[in-house]
């Protein structure tokens, strides 16, 4: 979440009184994003904070707004009809389908924290209390994710659309985890599997009762934020914005996404925070591994002269720290320091 505020005192969101609370209820895979964008501006431009809930009426693919379209699978999207979006704020390519309910929590910005991490644990903290309502022992965790035990159970976006900042959320019934894999562009077929085989590990559905999840939310953001909860719909103005975000997000220049350095040599795909894969290349040397929690957990290296000391390399990396990986590598001559070369395109902080 970006601010170009200073550091003075953010007002409170009580001044604001009331919380709009919309149901769009199901709507388009277009309309799931641009509506909660036209909210967005709509706060920007003086409407109250809103609660919004979409839920798409077929699957799509969804890309953070400064990523890079190539990390979608194009060509497996249009074989399968799946339309790809860009959103306005951040995070990667995500799949989406009607076993996901959306939530949108949007407010003026001055009443938000500047900080981002307290920006997030403001606005996501009361949908825990849903969850938690809905039975679900959640809890958001040092990473700033909404988790049960160690499995994410809520995906969330954030960002701040000119004088609004909005965190997006989802209720995820059931989940494609094989789909969510496939939609991404992973040319290494063990990269591919490793980070399926994660996102079945690190990524659970909750299947329960959305109705009373959906009436939790409400009652926990009024809550928090010291609104009223009224329900509202969209604004004659933004009712016009919608209609020019729906032509915004279907252009072909609005899809490839703002200009970027050049792309970096290591595909890295995040599962959840502090969960990801990685495939890399340094000349001759090869590398493809899983990251959790800051350790290589598997490990598979190609490199010219390993010959049989390929098993000992990726069993004498697994369970180190990323950073002390090249120390262990150095131990197998030249092949290890290629392969250390390639581990160094790995860094979880660029996903």
């Amino acid at each position: 979440m970006t601010s170009g505020r200073g550091a003075a005192a953010p007002a409170t969101p009580a001044s604001v009184g009331l919380l709009r609370v919309i149901d769009f209820g199901q709507v388009t895979p277009l309309r799931s994003q641009t509506l909660w964008h036209a909210v967005s501006y709509g706060v920007s431009g003086g409407q109250p904070a809103t609660l919004s809930f979409a839920r798409p009426s077929a699957p799509y693919v969804c890309v953070g707004y400064h990523r890079d379209l190539a990390e979608v699978d194009r060509d497996y999207c249009l074989a399968e009809g799946l339309p790809v979006y860009r959103r306005m704020v951040g995070g990667g390519p995500v799949y989406l389908d009607d076993g996901q309910l959306f939530f949108q929590i949007c407010l003026p910005a001055a009443a938000v924290p500047v900080a981002r991490l307290d920006a997030l644990r403001l606005l996501l903290a009361p949908a825990v209390a849903a969850f938690r309502s809905a039975g679900v022992a959640a809890r958001l965790d040092e990473d700033g994710e909404i988790c049960a035990g160690d499995r994410k159970i809520c995906g969330h976006g954030a960002g701040q659309i000119e004088d609004a900042v909005v965190v997006c959320g989802n209720l995820i019934e059931r989940f494609d985890h094989e789909r969510a894999t496939r939609v991404l562009a992973v040319a290494d077929p063990a990269q591919r599997a490793e980070t399926l085989r994660l996102m079945r590990r690190y990524v659970a559905p909750t299947p329960v009762d959305a109705a009373a999840f959906q009436a939790a939310m409400t009652r926990a953001y009024a809550q928090a934020l010291g609104l009223d909860a009224a329900p509202g719909k969209l604004t004659a103005t933004e009712e016009l914005c919608l209609a020019d975000l729906d032509d915004r997000f279907t252009s072909a220049d609005w899809l490839d996404g703002p200009r970027r350095a050049s792309r970096q040599a290591a595909r890295q795909v995040k599962v959840r925070a502090g969960v990801w894969t990685v495939a890399a290349q340094a000349g001759p040397a090869k590398v493809v591994a899983s990251v959790v929690a800051g350790t290589v957990h598997r490990a598979w290296l190609t490199a010219p002269g390993l010959n049989g000391d390929t098993a000992a390399a990726e069993r004498a990396v697994t369970g180190v720290p990323l950073p002390e990986v090249p120390g262990v590598l150095a131990r197998f001559g030249e092949p290890g320091r290629q392969l250390a070369a390639a581990f160094a395109g790995a860094d979880g902080k660029r996903i």
